[in-house]
């Protein structure tokens, strides 16, 4: 049938959205139809009925009506696309969410993201707020740095613990409460020229190697330099705290990071210095915008 005819009957689904971005991301009907792990005949009819839903082609296709590989999408078929990620993760959200809570039982469930510089007083106060309710279960699950907006859009998460540098705006689409403000500190190998020092200016490090960051590098870096200097960068980018102290042990470079992790991880091969001139960072509990559930507001407004 021609989708021009009419539009037809019925509703659309998250899958066949899912097979749409898949065609314009690819291109080409039998790569998606590959990477979706369905039948090109079975992409091809879920198109199609797409298209009848809409009335009008979604994809271009040639003077017989068959859709060309390489073609690209109608002005219709972009349309329904600029939506398709946003609807498509909403869902995917909402059945994370409601997957938790089911298994919950009775108690709703708040996934709460924390990371390794998370002040332990702060997940202490929420698993001790979730005792004293029979309403509520928090459960308290590790985020890797850089994963924290990430692992809340897709639902991973209902809300996180995010730093955000100072004069930094939040993002947009995330609600935040301020928690605390957290100092941070350098940290270098034992025996290193500069710990044996109460306190440091950043400038002090301007001539130090440190170790690159896997994510928010202008904070963990202070870059650029108030001096106006591009800091001394060893890589690879480290993902995580355990990565980045272990090259800091062995000489090679020193690196920033919060008093909080300082306060978890001192050993004897390395010594964390205060920065006295450095401005801390302000600890935030975040949620997305779009949750108006109750209990997400209710725990943001307990910081």
């Amino acid at each position: 049938m021609d989708a021009r005819a009419g539009r037809g009957s019925g509703e659309l689904d998250a899958r066949s959205l899912r097979y749409l971005m898949a065609v314009a991301r690819e291109r080409s009907f039998t790569t998606a139809a590959a990477s979706l792990q369905v039948s090109q005949p079975a992409l091809s009819q879920a198109i199609a009925r797409m298209e009848a839903l809409v009335g009008g082609r979604l994809v271009v296709r040639d003077a017989r009506g068959v859709a060309r590989e390489g073609s690209a999408l109608t002005p219709s078929g972009q349309a329904l696309l600029a939506d398709a990620a946003h609807v498509t993760e909403v869902l995917d959200r909402a059945l994370a969410r409601a997957r938790r809570i089911a298994e919950a039982g009775e108690r709703e469930r708040l996934t709460v993201g924390i990371g390794t510089s998370t002040p332990r007083w702060v997940s202490t106060r929420l698993v001790e707020a979730a005792q004293e309710s029979p309403q509520l279960d928090v459960v308290l699950r590790h985020v890797p740095w850089g994963r924290e907006v990430h692992d809340l859009s897709d639902g991973s998460v209902d809300v996180v613990f995010l730093h955000l540098a100072p004069g930094q705006d939040p993002d947009p689409r995330l609600r935040t409460a301020h928690v605390s403000d957290v100092d941070r500190v350098a940290v270098f190998a034992r025996g290193h020229r500069l710990t044996g020092v109460e306190a440091l200016s950043i400038a002090d490090l301007d001539d130090e190697p440190i170790v690159d960051a896997g994510s928010d590098r202008d904070v963990w870096l202070v870059d650029p330099r108030p001096s106006g200097a591009s800091p001394v960068v060893v890589g690879p980018p480290a993902t995580t705290v355990e990565e980045m102290l272990a090259v800091v042990a062995t000489g090679r470079a020193m690196a920033i990071t919060s008093a909080t992790v300082a306060a978890a991880h001192r050993s004897d091969d390395i010594v964390f210095v205060p920065l006295h001139d450095l401005p801390p960072l302000a600890l935030h509990l975040v949620a997305l915008a779009d949750d108006r559930r109750p209990v997400v507001a209710d725990l943001l407004s307990s910081f």
